[in-house]
This record gives structure tokens, sequence and C-alpha cells, in this order.
């Protein structure tokens, strides 16, 4: 979230940059309470392994979130990553190329939707939600609608550790690292800002505000292709139907880090904390035998208390300034 030099902040402000951790704490008292099995070292790194495919896709919906954009098919696009990760793998028996195509195909497809965004003025909402179902599609077409097993030596990535920290949660921690760099220390990530902030004015600064846009979906496309071969590492597989409703998971996760759905406010690292919340409480849920229905239900009480409270804070905000 950017930074105000020398303001004193209202209680408003401070819920708005900080609210997440209060959140979280509360979040995690309430689990180890329902349940004693929560802070046993084994569930609590499940619960941080669980969380890296959603952080990951965090750090690209972050960028577009700021920008004034969003994305549905995020899961879906996971899925097409994984299966295009093991079919190339299977068939070459190199990581590296399967690495490269998954990349490849999830630059190419976010490129299509940027470009129908930022240059054909479509809104995000329809083309995204189209390219949910084409990608889904595509996963499926390309696994004949069966999982694809084995991807080599990329399953490595989910079992593998460097000094006792799993990799999966190395590279979530990297990425999010990146990212918050980015947008928080280079002239890209302040045009994004500026973009979601107020277009006209970052038109009249000379900001190319569609390129930003195209920019921002490129780089929610690599996003999900890093997550998608995570997810196949964890499952030692591609699976067609796998990462279903991942992108609001994603949405809610920056949402609740304190992205404004207007654009132009968000923080990539309280992203991974709103993420982290929402991974806790899946836990909890899990180990309290929860049904997935209910899960489903909570997770939409989630979202709109989410946007109501980004709303409130957000008017606080604007009423104070």
């Amino acid at each position: 979230m950017k930074h105000t030099i020398g303001k004193k902040l209202n209680g408003a402000e401070l819920f708005s940059r900080f609210g997440i951790l209060l959140i979280f704490v509360l979040v995690v008292l309430a689990a180890s309470l329902a349940s004693d099995r929560f802070l046993s070292p084994d569930n609590v790194v499940s619960v941080f392994t669980q969380c890296t495919v959603i952080g990951v896709l965090s750090c690209g919906m972050t960028m577009l979130i700021v920008s004034g954009n969003t994305d549905l098919s995020a899961g879906s696009g996971v899925a097409l990553a994984g299966v295009v990760c093991a079919l190339v793998v299977n068939a070459t028996g190199s990581w590296l190329l399967s690495v490269l195509a998954s990349l490849a195909v999830m630059l190419l497809t976010s490129a299509v939707q940027g470009v129908l965004v930022s240059y054909f003025s479509l809104v995000p909402f329809i083309v995204t939600l189209a390219g949910q179902l084409a990608f889904r599609g595509a996963a499926q077409v390309l696994s004949n609608g069966a999982p694809i097993i084995g991807v080599g030596p990329i399953a490595r990535i989910s079992s593998g550790k460097l000094f006792g920290i799993p990799w999966l949660i190395i590279i979530t921690i990297l990425a999010v690292l990146f990212t918050w760099l980015v947008m928080n220390y280079t002239s890209f990530g302040r045009y994004i800002y500026a973009t979601g902030g107020n277009r006209e004015a970052a038109n009249a600064a000379g900001i190319n505000v569609k390129l930003m846009i195209l920019f921002a979906y490129l780089y929610m496309g690599a996003c999900t292709a890093l997550a998608g071969i995570m997810l196949a590492a964890r499952t030692n597989s591609g699976q067609p139907t796998a990462a279903v409703a991942y992108e609001f998971d994603a949405i809610i996760a920056c949402v609740l880090g304190g992205c404004g759905m207007a654009g132009g406010v968000g923080s990539v690292a309280a992203s991974l904390i709103g993420a982290l919340t929402i991974g806790v409480i899946n836990n909890c849920m899990n180990l309290a035998g929860v049904s997935p229905y209910y899960q489903s239900i909570v997770k939409g009480v989630i979202i709109i208390a989410a946007v109501l409270l980004d709303k409130k804070t957000h008017d606080a905000v604007m009423k104070a300034s």
C-alpha cells in the first residue's frame, strides 16, 4: 500500500493498513480455541503449504486490482497451466521445457485478455468470465478429461526443503517479495497505482494506461503459470478439474488485505496475510468436520463482509481527507 509520509493516520486509515493483522490474529486465536490440533507443528506447516498457490495468485491479483481490474479466469488458468506442465514433461522429460510451455501458454492467454480489456475497452468481468470457461475447456480437451499422472522432477518442488522450509513456501515468499519491490520501488509500480487511482489523471500525466493494464494482465498470467506448476507439483499430476474457485480465494485474500476494488490501493504483503487468513479459516473448518457445502457459504459471507468493510473504510478515509 502506498505510504503517507509526515501525515498522522486516523483510525480508518490505520485499520485500512493494518486491520488485516488484527483479523489474522483473531482468526488464529479462534482456530486454536476451536481445535487443539490447529497449533501442532505439522498442521501449521500444512496450513502454510496449502496457502502457497493462493498466495502466488494473490501477487498477480493484487496488481490487477490495484490497476482497477480483476481476473475471474485464474482458477481455470491454474488448471490449464498444470495440464500443460504435465503433458510437456511426460512427452519430453524436460522440466525446463514444461515450465516454459506453461508460462508461454498463460502469457498468451493473459495477453489476449489484457488486449481486450485495455485496447478494446471490454469489461474485465465479462472478458475473464469467458476466459474462465475457455481455459477450463482447453484443459479438458488437452487431457481428454482425465488427470495426467506424473510431473517428473517438478514433483520435487512439493517434497523438497531448504533449511527445513518447504520449497513451496520459499517460492511463495520470493514471489511476494518480488511483487512488493516492483509495486513499491519501480516506476511501473507507481504507474499501476496511478492507473487504478485515477485513469484520466494518469493519462494526462503521460502514463500509457492501456499498456499498464496489459502488463498487469501479463503479470497475472505469469503468476497463474507459477501457481499451476506448484499445484501440479503438489498433486504430482495435471488435473483439468483442479483449482475450482481459486480466483475467488485470491480476490478474497486481496480484499481482506485492503485492496480497494475501485483500484489505486493495495499491498501484496497484506494480500498474503489475507490468503493465510483464508487458509486458517479453511483449515479450522476442515478440522471441525464442517461440510464443504457450508464452507462455500462461509466464503460467500466473507466476500460480502470484506467488500462492505472495504467500502466503509474507504468512505471513512475519504471523509477524513
